[in-house]
């Protein structure tokens, strides 16, 4: 009974591990490495709902228990990627700029410019009185006082300088004719001297005397219009001014820099959009990896399973012949330390099973509740029917690598002649017209335009346009060795991955031959054993070489996949993806 069920099991996971009935590879297919196979998975966007990932990126968790666990197939683990993986949303993000850029360019090098300037401002003489808005009657009458006591105070010191003034000169002429000087003029000459000394009092008495004061009126109150807003604010005497003007400006000719940066731009969002593409497929190859990996490490657990059923069978037929006076104490031993060893394998693979599941989700980048589990059977993919050669001219082709190379040597390119331009002739056209009013006065306003050509070059600029070119043409030549290099690249990939594809195509035959012989190998062992004429270590070997045989086969059949995405890689998938169109 106990080697029936230990068959079984063994049966259970011979049949969930092969996945296919018969030894060889499935026939090959006309399938051609430009099938995607996002292109090829129906649409699931409902059932991978749960798996988007909370929008707001800056938003921590609230719980990171996993209440969710989804099995998913690889299309749909792909398909979950190329929607939320972050790295290839950054180069997304990145083509989006590249794009406004373009869109900047040409907004600056093809249209013109067109501006409006408006200015309104108050201009005052140094006569000018200073001037207050108006204020109601109370705030009026002190303002008043205020001006007329200062506006006194200033007369009584400028009479008071004045007197003082005109009184030293009369006194000076006083003492001058004043004495024996008198006694050489005749009495003509001395009535005359007194008329001009009595005529000089007068002036110096009518210069003294100040004139009366008249304060400046302030506005009455609420009186404040569009006109004596200006002369109450700024105390005008000259008037404000208001000018309006339509400025236009536009390049006729940018020595060959207009052409050269907009096309540099445009292969700049090409270049974007093919790094979105070698992003998307290298994201494909990284997800299918860490699929086949978490799928191995579950594999690994059934193999680690039934590993463990085995051994508790031997360890009770042990013990029953133990029990029975057959057998001995040390095959007991034995089986123990065997099922000991199977429960230890099972921890270990049910640990590294958990691992790679995260890293998978990881990949996807899930919601932080879910947990992602493997949907598909281990099974060979599909066959490769091109040669060597024809995989390697297929590469040249479609390996978005190469275009880029190409589109950096390209943009070198119109970058030197971008810096070119700047030593050469630049041509504009301006246009404008313009408005000028004296908002103060009752007069129109006048009107102006202008118009012309204005040409610009640069007679000396230290040799910066010429440096400029020559670092641009050394990006080209850079470009062009990297593209060199990428050539042997791509060669040398897709030649290990074609090698490995067909070692681990041969090696799945071989390991399914292995596993069917060992599967045999313990049955008879164990017959053997139940009849006595085995022993328990032939059981223990047949048991460790069917778990081998069976790790064996798993490689195989994973290696072969993975080899296969490798190549798949290599030659380059199709271009289509979030970009919305075959390229």
């Amino acid at each position: 009974m106990l080697n029936d069920l230990a068959l079984n099991s063994q049966k259970m996971l011979m049949s969930g591990l092969l996945a296919i009935a018969p030894v060889t590879l499935p026939s090959p297919v006309q399938a051609t490495p430009t099938t995607t196979p996002v292109a090829q998975a129906p649409s699931t966007s409902d059932v991978l709902a749960p798996f988007n990932p909370n929008p707001d990126r800056l938003a921590l968790p609230e719980k990171v228990n996993i209440d969710l666990n989804q099995p998913l197939t690889l299309e749909q683990a792909i398909e979950v990627a190329i929607r939320n993986n972050i790295g290839l949303q950054i180069s997304e993000l990145q083509l989006q700029r590249a794009r406004t850029q373009l869109r900047q360019v040409q907004a600056q090098l093809l249209y013109p410019t067109l501006a409006l300037q408006a200015s309104i401002g108050q201009n005052t003489t140094p006569g000018g009185q200073p001037a207050y808005l108006p204020l109601n009657v109370q705030q009026q009458l002190s303002l008043q006082q205020q001006q007329q006591q200062q506006a006194q105070q200033q007369l009584l010191g400028q009479q008071l300088a004045a007197r003082s003034i005109l009184n030293t000169q009369v006194q000076r002429l006083q003492q001058r004719f004043q004495g024996p000087q008198l006694t050489a003029f005749t009495d003509q000459q001395n009535l005359e001297l007194q008329q001009q000394l009595q005529q000089l009092q007068n002036s110096a008495s009518q210069a003294a005397t100040p004139a009366p004061f008249t304060p400046i009126p302030l506005a009455p109150v609420n009186q404040l219009n569009f006109r004596n807003f200006f002369t109450n604010v700024f105390g005008a005497t000259s008037g404000a001014t208001a000018n309006v003007a339509l400025v236009m400006n536009y390049t006729l000719f940018a020595g060959g820099g207009r052409s050269a940066a907009i096309a540099a731009a445009r292969d700049q969002v090409r270049l974007s959009e093919l790094e979105v593409e070698r992003q998307r497929q290298q994201l494909i190859l990284d997800v299918t990896n860490d699929y086949y990996l978490a799928q191995q490490a579950k594999v690994q657990v059934q193999i680690a399973e039934a590993a463990v059923a085995n051994a508790q069978v031997s360890l009770r037929d042990t013990q029953a012949f133990e029990r029975a006076g057959t057998g001995t104490l040390v095959d007991v031993l034995t089986a123990e330390v065997n099922l000991a060893n199977a429960e230890q394998n099972l921890s270990q693979a049910r640990n590294l099973e958990i691992t790679t599941r995260r890293q998978l989700a990881q990949r996807l980048n899930v919601n932080q509740t879910v947990d992602v589990a493997i949907a598909d059977r281990v099974e060979p993919a599909e066959a490769w029917t091109l040669s060597l050669e024809d995989s390697i001219l297929l590469a040249y082709q479609n390996r978005v690598e190469l275009e880029q190379r190409l589109l950096q040597r390209r943009i070198a390119l119109k970058n030197r002649q971008v810096a070119l331009a700047a030593a050469r002739p630049q041509v504009s056209l301006f246009a404008s017209g313009n408005m000028l009013d004296k908002v103060t006065d009752d007069l129109a306003p006048r009107f102006g335009y202008g118009v012309g050509l204005q040409m610009q070059l640069a007679l000396f600029e230290g040799g910066n346009a010429r440096a400029g070119a020559a670092r641009q043409e050394a990006l080209a030549a850079t470009a062009e060795a990297e593209y060199a290099n990428q050539k042997t690249l791509i060669r040398q990939e897709v030649e290990t991955a074609y090698i490995t594809l067909r070692a681990n195509e041969k090696n799945i035959a071989t390991a399914q031959t292995a596993v069917t012989q060992a599967t045999e190998g313990l049955r008879l062992a164990r017959l053997r054993f139940q009849a006595g004429v085995g022993t328990q270590q032939e059981v223990s070997r047949a048991e460790t070489n069917l778990t081998q045989a069976q790790g064996n086969l798993l490689a195989a059949i994973l290696n072969y996949n993975r080899s296969l995405a490798a190549l798949k890689r290599a030659v380059g998938y199709p271009k289509q993806g979030r970009l919305g169109v075959n390229k």
